[in-house]
């Protein structure tokens, strides 16, 4: 009688405690994923539009993080808002600025941009891929996405063109804060390690309790019996 309550017992809690062991591997390998990717070079652009006076220069500021030398990759800056031009059956191939190669490509600069952007190019080899844009014109305001596309990575940042009334905005205080999908991206590791956490502590409690139930259960009836 006893080994059958024993069998019944290890049944009744195998399927819910390999249930929770399937689930703690699995998040644990999708955290040990996002951990991995973190280690991974990102383009980090400005998460917070940046503002320039109509006539001013203004600094569109994007860096490599962590710091790497870019000098032999590709950096590509476009606008994603701004359709093809149908005159143009070059439009699509065609970008605010290009870096390739060591050169800045002024041919294959969309017209409207051309002799506006430049990139720093001292600062290519610590990473900073940042965008100047001379003389800003109204119809240059929208989104601006930087990309690398050997790291498989890029940003995109909002430019806001004021009138001259606004006082612009100094390059020198801009700054690149982190971007908001990544405090999410954070806030959802953590989210998943105290899920992994908690699934962890069921895994250990079940049989606890299992095992506690069916003492209590053998006593009471032991008590009965006597």
């Amino acid at each position: 009688m006893l080994m059958d309550d024993y069998g019944d017992f290890v049944r009744r809690f195998t399927v819910p405690l390999w249930t929770f062991t399937a689930a703690y591997s699995f998040l644990s390998a999708m955290v040990c994923s996002n951990t991995a990717d973190e280690d991974q070079p990102q383009v980090i652009g400005a998460s917070q539009p940046v503002v320039a006076v109509l006539g001013c220069d203004v600094v569109l500021p994007c860096h490599v993080e962590p710091c790497l030398d870019v000098e032999e990759l590709t950096v590509e800056w476009w606008r994603p808002d701004v359709p093809p031009d149908p005159e143009d059956p070059q439009s699509n191939y065609r970008y605010v600025h290009c870096y390739h190669d060591k050169q800045h490509e002024e041919n294959m600069k969309k017209p409207a941009y051309a002799g506006r952007t430049e990139m720093f190019t001292d600062g290519l080899k610590h990473g900073n891929i940042s965008l100047k844009i001379n003389n800003v014109e109204q119809s240059d305001q929208g989104r601006y996405r930087c990309q690398i596309p050997q790291l498989g990575s890029a940003s995109v940042i909002m430019l806001l063109v004021e009138p001259c009334s606004v006082t612009p905005t100094d390059p020198g205080d801009l700054q690149t804060p982190e971007p908001t999908d990544e405090t999410d991206a954070k806030g959802g590791r953590l989210y998943l390690s105290v899920l992994i956490l908690g699934l962890f502590a069921c895994v250990l409690l079940i049989p606890a309790v299992g095992v506690g139930g069916y003492l209590l259960h053998r006593r009471y009836r032991n008590q009965n019996q006597n």
